[in-house]
């Protein structure tokens, strides 16, 4: 079912075998001061998230602290152009700003005190690869935000796109992160790495203007990161893998500013971002590129790459989908837009008859979870950035995603 901009209550949980990856609070540096601090904070609470979390679990190490400690709670000093920004954007903003500024240095008490201001009591994380969080607690503590800042103890963020509503909001970024540990499995090559994460998140209004984070789904681009750490689990891709860019628009950077998109008309961007979602994904029929402009861009994830144009788009993506699933469906979790900019996370559904990114026919039916965003100006689609859960694709058809890549010798 759609998720309309007033609100998503009515949504189920995802299968907890398919745990994923958000890219939780992670914000463009936008000055060399910024950049610095960024990486000296993520390099000491990554230290210290592993030395924390130690014999007896994260929990035990939680409840030694004095239970009457007082707390200070943090607020973010933000530009008076973000005031106005939709509640969900707003919430994430300043929770991002917390994780980056502030929640390195904290003890565990301080940092959940600190993020309950922004996560409701019933928040729910999912990811691909990191554990399912159904607490603040559970995320904050013990949960992915842990094991991250254990395997990646050093990096820095950059949004290229940033929007959302009163109850939704959504970014695409891209992370260069120090791979220090294990990643399931996959041995850490103890290098600087690039790699591409989304998330996409729910939110209810706690005041006029104030609301809490009830749902956060975080995706990382999986294969075209171990693409890059030389042991790839796809094939090549027929385009070009690798280069993701923001928008062709002076909507700003992360895109949009919200006093920018306040201008632009979101509602026919809602109605071409949704006819491209169910003509490009789903139906029996053949592919069509109606929704979009003939000179488009598509920044396709690991094992697609990026189509320029919508001959390439057609032929190197659209067709070898379509071509693979049969009684294909979708079925979105989350939508929404602002300004001239949509983004939807949902399962593509169909039964596996043919060959994609590899993988044979399995003849079983699949949901492939997916993240999409979309750019639209002049009443069509410019640009579009997606990623899928490749690794809860291939569990599906009984194949350990991570398993393959640790056993895949180097390639250079």
């Amino acid at each position: 079912m759609v998720a309309s901009q007033t609100g998503r209550d009515s949504y189920q949980a995802l299968d907890d075998n398919q745990t994923s990856r958000t890219s939780l609070g992670r914000v463009a540096v936008t000055s060399l001061a910024g950049l610095l601090a960024l990486v000296v904070a993520f390099a000491a609470g990554r230290s210290s998230a592993s030395e924390v979390h130690q014999a007896g679990g994260a929990a035990a190490a939680f409840s030694e602290e004095a239970p009457n400690k007082p707390v200070g709670l943090w607020e973010p000093q933000l530009s008076p152009a973000f005031h106005e920004e939709p509640i969900a954007k707003n919430t994430v903003r300043r929770f991002d700003a917390y994780l980056m500024q502030m929640a390195a240095f904290a003890d565990p008490q301080t940092k959940l005190a600190n993020v309950e201001q922004w996560l409701a009591p019933d928040f729910q994380y999912e990811t691909v690869g990191f554990p399912t969080s159904r607490t603040p607690a559970g995320w904050c503590v013990s949960g992915e935000e842990q094991q991250f800042r254990t395997t990646f103890n050093m990096s820095v963020f950059s949004q290229m796109l940033f929007f959302g509503s009163d109850d939704m909001a959504t970014t695409t970024s891209y992370g260069n992160v120090f791979w220090k540990e294990p990643l399931f499995g996959v041995p850490a090559p103890k290098e600087w790495v690039y790699f591409r994460v989304t998330d996409f998140y729910s939110a209810r209004k706690t005041t006029p203007t104030r609301g809490q984070l009830y749902y956060n789904f975080m995706m990382i681009d999986f294969a075209d990161l171990l693409r890059r750490v030389g042991r790839p689990v796809l094939p090549k891709a027929a385009l070009p893998e690798g280069l993701v860019l923001t928008s062709e628009a002076d909507d700003g950077v992360p895109a949009p500013l919200s006093v920018v998109a306040r201008a632009q008309d979101s509602a026919a961007a809602q109605k071409v971002s949704l006819a491209a979602l169910q003509e490009d994904w789903a139906g029996s029929g053949p592919a069509e590129t109606k929704a979009w402009a003939s000179d488009m861009i598509f920044y396709g994830p690991g094992g697609i790459g990026t189509a320029r144009g919508t001959e390439q788009y057609h032929k190197h993506v659209l067709e070898p989908f379509r071509a693979a699933f049969a009684d294909r469906q979708v079925e979105t979790k989350i939508f929404g837009c602002e300004g001239n900019y949509c983004g939807a996370f949902g399962e593509l559904r169909g039964r596996h008859v043919g060959t994609w990114l590899g993988l044979k026919a399995s003849g079983k039916p699949v949901a492939i979870r997916f993240a999409f965003h979309w750019h639209v100006t002049d009443g069509r689609v410019k640009e579009g950035w997606a990623i899928f859960d490749v690794p809860g694709l291939f569990q599906q058809v009984g194949l350990d995603f991570f398993a393959i890549a640790a056993e895949t010798p180097m390639q250079i």
